[in-house]
């Protein structure tokens, strides 16, 4: 899957920050990712069969192209799709200045339908 994932991207060699505080050589444009829809749709696909076999309620992508992969893993499982936000986080005493979080107008509901199906 790695390889069919690395096709549908651009991706850069050198040094870069990641927002995540670590140091990587290689740098993956996800604006490029859903260009073609069909072939993310068969990578969608095989994230999905394992997570099939679990009791998987919602799926969330973060709202940079990641999404949009998340919402096909949650067709393909038939279950809620969230998506998740990027906010900054002062770096003091942290290692991740950066952080993603689900919309608190979705709080409620993701909630709600969580504890329905592990009630039913």
């Amino acid at each position: 899957m790695q390889e069919q994932v690395l096709e549908l991207l651009s991706a850069r060699k050198g040094h870069f920050l990641l927002e995540s505080g670590h140091h990587g050589d290689l740098w993956l444009d996800l604006e490029s990712l859903c260009l073609r829809p069909q072939r993310v749709q068969i990578v969608a696909a095989e994230l999905a069969e394992p997570l099939s076999k679990l009791e998987v309620d919602a799926v969330c992508g973060p709202l940079v192209e990641g999404a949009f992969l998340a919402l096909m893993v949650a067709l393909l499982l038939n279950v809620q799709f969230t998506y998740s936000e990027r906010l900054a986080r002062s770096a003091k005493g942290g290692l991740f200045p950066a952080g993603y979080r689900v919309p608190a107008p979705l709080h409620e509901r993701l909630r709600a339908s969580v504890w329905q199906s592990s009630t039913t």
